[in-house]
C-alpha cells in the first residue's frame, strides 16, 4: 500500500484550514468511511483515543456528536450538523468542539476520483476568526488528523474479496440510481418486458429471498415503487453489511450446495448488479463502460456453461454480432441483449 502525506494548510488572508490526501482506495469506499458512523468511530482521531457515536444522522439536514476516551475517561466531545450530503462526492457538515460552543468551523469536504481509481481528498475549514484557526492548529490537531488518515488507510486495506467487489459495483450502479428522474422509471430497458424500475426490482427482490431463504437472514420489507432510490441506499447497506461482517454463516440451497454467505454473494448476487448496470444505463438513455477485460473474462467463463444457462431460463437466445465486436458487445449479445438498443425519447 502507498504511503500517502497529509498536507494541513492555512492561508494567511482568511481564516482557514486546508487538508488534503490522497487514498488508493475508490471515492465510493473513503465517503462511505466518512458518512457511516461506525465506520468513522474506528479511524477518527489519534491512536491514543478511542470515538464513541453519540448521535448520528448521515444525510443532508441531519446532525451529529461524538466524543473521545482515552482509558475510559471523556477527554473532548464535538457537535454539528449535516448542510449537504452529496453520495459519494460531497458532505458539508458544521464542526464544534464542546468546550468552545460559540467557535463553529464550516467544513467542505470533497472527493475527487484520481486515475488508477484512487481518491483525492479536499476538507476546507472555515472558522469566525484567526484566533479560533490559530488556535486550532496549535492544539496539536495536526496529530489528530494525520494519524486518523493513516488509520483510515489501514482500515480500507482490509476490505478485501467479497466486501470490496460489492462496495464498487454497488456504487455504480447506485450512481446510475440516483441520476434518475422520476419519469425515468417507467422508461423502457433493453430487458423485455421490463421498465426501469424492474431492473432495480429484480436486483433487490430476488437477493434478499434468496438470503433469507437460504441463509435465514431476515430483510425489513422496502417499498420499491414509492421510492427507488431510498429503496436502493437501504438494500445496498443491508448486503454490505453482511459482507463486512459475515461471521460464520452459511448459505444452503438444493442447487450449489452449502457455502459461505459471502461468496455466495459475490457468485450469485454482485455479478448481477455488475451485468444490470448495463441495462438500467441504457433505460436512462446511457451508455455505460463495463471494463472490457472484465467482459472478455466473464465471457469466457460463461461459455462452457452455455447449455445450462439457457435451460434456466436466466437468458435469452443469443443475438448475432461481428467478430470484431468489442467483448462488451460479445456479452450483452450472449445473455440476449440487443448491444445497438437504444431508448427512444
Amino acid at each position: 500500500m502507498t504511503v500517502h502525506e497529509t498536507e494541513i494548510l492555512a492561508d494567511e488572508k482568511v481564516p482557514t484550514i486546508e487538508i488534503v490526501r490522497e487514498f488508493d482506495a475508490a471515492p465510493e469506499q473513503v465517503f462511505r468511511a466518512h458518512i457511516d458512523p461506525e465506520l468513522y468511530r474506528q479511524w477518527v482521531g489519534p491512536r491514543s483515543l478511542t470515538t464513541r457515536i453519540l448521535k448520528w444522522e448521515g444525510r443532508t439536514g441531519g446532525s451529529w456528536a461524538f466524543a473521545n476516551d482515552r482509558g475510559g475517561e471523556e477527554i473532548a466531545a464535538f457537535f454539528g450538523s449535516f448542510h449537504e450530503v452529496r453520495d459519494n462526492e460531497r458532505i458539508v457538515w458544521t464542526f464544534t468542539y464542546e468546550g468552545q460552543p460559540d467557535s463553529v468551523a464550516l467544513e467542505t469536504l470533497t472527493f475527487e476520483r484520481r486515475d488508477g481509481g484512487g481518491t483525492l481528498l479536499k476538507v476546507l475549514s472555515v472558522m469566525s476568526d484567526f484566533a479560533t484557526r490559530d488556535g486550532m492548529l496549535s492544539s496539536g490537531m495536526d496529530v489528530g488528523v494525520k494519524e486518523g488518515y493513516d488509520k483510515l488507510d489501514e482500515l480500507l486495506g482490509q476490505r478485501t474479496g467479497p466486501a470490496q467487489q460489492h462496495l464498487q459495483d454497488a456504487a455504480m450502479f447506485t450512481a446510475l440510481v440516483e441520476s434518475a428522474s422520476p419519469e425515468d422509471w417507467s422508461r423502457p430497458s433493453p430487458v423485455s418486458d421490463w421498465a426501469a424500475i424492474d431492473v432495480v426490482k429484480h436486483l433487490i427482490e430476488w437477493s434478499r429471498g434468496f438470503l433469507a431463504g437460504g441463509a435465514g437472514i431476515e430483510f425489513e420489507t422496502l417499498d420499491i415503487d414509492a421510492d427507488p432510490k431510498a429503496a436502493w441506499r437501504h438494500h445496498v447497506a443491508d448486503i454490505q453489511a453482511i459482507l463486512d461482517d459475515p461471521s460464520d454463516r452459511v448459505l444452503s440451497n438444493p442447487h450449489t450446495g452449502d457455502m459461505p454467505v459471502d461468496e455466495a454473494i459475490a457468485m450469485f448476487y454482485t455479478a448481477d448488479i455488475w451485468m444490470h448496470s448495463w441495462d438500467l444505463a441504457k433505460a436512462l438513455g446511457l451508455e455505460h463502460d463495463l471494463g472490457q477485460d472484465r467482459c472478455a473474462a466473464a465471457l469466457d467463463a460463461m461459455r462452457p456453461m452455455e447449455q445450462m444457462l439457457r435451460d434456466s431460463g436466466q437468458y435469452g437466445p443469443s443475438v448475432p454480432v461481428g467478430e470484431d465486436a468489442s467483448p462488451q458487445d460479445k456479452l450483452m449479445a450472449f445473455i440476449g441483449r440487443d448491444p445497438a438498443w437504444s431508448r427512444v425519447g
